[in-house]
Formats: structure tokens, C-alpha cells, sequence
């Protein structure tokens, strides 16, 4: 099968990695010239390219059975420190999803997409105290809405022959990603963010496992992927706060996050956790 994953990072990279051992033919995506000699050691094509690229999408896509969407964008340095450019955000997201679907008739072949989207486009859910893939999505920062609209360009296209599935994934941890490196960054710090929300973490090999299982399954619609940790942010980066000897992160609940999320719908599908309880967070769960 030729599988297209745009946007290489840190689930991308993995999941090209993951997918051509398994036999496919995978081409990449990359906006830096500087990384293609890394990225050609885990896929047979490499294009350096924006996604909202239009011709360079077209001739990405033209052969290909799947595309999978594993994008992040927007970072930029400001004054010295990371600034997120909410145009570049938005182009990163949206501008590659449009790109996409003006596109579709270059593709005959291509029979699903594949979106890592975000929980974060749950907001606040509503104050929902359930909240699951019938919940309406309820941004708060422009950012979130980023993620609404990208993922209803792509829904908006599906046919009996092109399946979309979008996954609402966690936070992402892994090997390099440990929680304790990441608390670090923000301890002893307020921070706007909602600490009464859940936790919603998911470990990178259990979103490509996420993304090897939907292509498996053919699967479409929408699903929340994240792992089985019910505590609440505060509740869970205190612990590693405390076992990192960190100072505590002060949590202001200005973006307000939902509480009591599900990911019963994905493992009704018959998927299954690596990681269920966040107790391998530096392995390699795809060896």
C-alpha cells in the first residue's frame, strides 16, 4: 500500500518508520531542506513542502492509497522564547486540509485519510460532565477552532470509496518526551491552562499503533485516542512534580478543559492500549 504522512515530526517520523516496516511504500513530508537525509532513512520518498503547498500536494497525493495527516505547525522565536503564530497555526492545520481536498481529483486511488486532531477541540465541552464523540466540540482559543475546521474540511469529502477518520488524540508522551522534562518546562510556573480537566495523554506509539489500526480497519468518523489515566491535570503533573523534586505548576483555569472524556469508542472498535496506565512512558512500545 503507498501511505503519504504529512508532516514527519515526532509521530510522523515514528509512524514512517512503523508503516514501511510493515511493507508499505511510504513518502514523507517536510518543510525543512535540512532534514531529508534523516527522513529518507525511514521512507522511500521525501518532499520538502508546506502543506498548503497546492502544487506540491498534487503531485504528493496522485498515486497514493492513504494520507495521513500527522502536521504540527506554527512555532515560531519571539524576543528570544517560542512564540505560537496563530497564522502560521492556522495554515500548518487548515491550509493543509484545504490543500488536500482541492486536490482529491489528482488521486483516484485514495481510499482514506487519517487526521491526528486534539481533544482540545472539546473546549469545555459545554460543562458536559460525560463527554464522548457525540459531545459538540466547544473551542475556546482560537487555536482549538483550528482543529474543528480542519477536521470538518475532511469529514466534509468523505464517499462510500474515500474514508476520513479523525482522531482527537491526548497529549503526546514518549522516549524524549518523558513528563517529567516536559513539567520542568512550565514548574514553579502559573500557567492558564485548566488543572480540574483531564489529564488526556497518549503515548506516541499508541497513536501510531492508532493510525496502523485505522488503515487495518478501514476506519471513519471520529474517535477520542488517548489512554486510560482518569486523574486531572493537576492531580497528575503534581505527582510528577513531586517525584521530579520540582516546584509545583500553578494551574489559573483561564482555558477552561472538559472533564470526564471517554475513549470507549475506539476500543469498541477493537483497539488496544500499550500503555493504558502511563507506566512506559520512555519505551519503544513497537519493537
Amino acid at each position: 500500500m503507498k501511505i503519504a504522512i504529512v508532516g514527519a515530526a515526532y509521530t510522523g517520523l515514528e509512524a514512517a518508520r512503523y508503516l514501511r516496516s510493515k511493507g508499505h511504500e511510504i513518502s514523507v513530508t517536510t518543510t525543512r531542506e535540512a532534514r531529508a537525509t534523516e527522513l529518507a532513512k525511514v521512507a522511500d520518498r521525501v518532499v520538502v513542502m508546506k502543506g498548503s503547498d497546492r502544487a506540491k500536494m498534487r503531485e504528493l497525493i496522485a498515486d497514493q492509497h492513504v494520507v495521513l495527516l500527522t502536521m504540527a505547525g506554527g512555532l515560531t522565536e519571539k524576543d528570544g522564547k517560542p512564540h505560537m503564530d496563530p497564522e502560521l497555526y492556522r495554515d500548518s492545520y487548515v491550509g493543509t486540509a484545504e490543500s488536500l481536498v482541492e486536490n482529491l481529483d489528482a488521486a483516484p486511488g485514495l481510499n482514506q485519510i487519517v487526521f491526528c486532531s486534539s481533544l482540545n477541540a472539546y473546549g469545555d465541552a459545554g460543562g458536559a460532565e460525560r463527554v464522548d464523540e457525540e459531545t459538540p466540540p466547544n473551542a475556546t482559543s482560537p487555536f482549538a477552532q483550528v482543529y474543528i475546521e480542519t477536521e470538518n474540511l475532511l469529514a466534509g469529502v468523505e464517499t462510500d470509496e474515500l474514508k476520513v477518520c479523525n482522531f482527537r488524540t491526548g497529549t503526546i508522551y514518549g522516549p524524549t518526551r518523558a513528563h517529567a522534562s516536559e513539567a520542568a518546562r512550565i514548574a514553579g510556573q502559573q500557567i492558564p491552562f485548566d488543572g480540574d480537566s483531564d489529564a488526556m495523554i497518549v503515548h506516541r506509539d499508541d497513536v501510531v499503533r492508532g493510525l496502523d489500526f485505522a488503515i487495518e480497519k478501514h476506519l471513519s468518523g471520529l474517535y477520542n485516542l488517548f489512554n486510560d489515566v482518569t486523574e486531572s491535570k493537576a492531580e497528575f503533573f503534581g505527582k510528577v512534580c513531586e517525584k521530579a523534586g520540582l516546584e509545583p505548576i500553578t494551574w489559573l483555569g483561564l482555558s477552561k478543559g472538559p472533564r470526564g472524556v471517554s475513549n470507549a469508542k475506539i476500543k469498541a472498535a477493537g483497539f488496544t492500549l500499550a500503555d493504558p496506565h502511563c507506566e512506559r512512558e520512555t519505551d519503544d512500545l513497537l519493537l
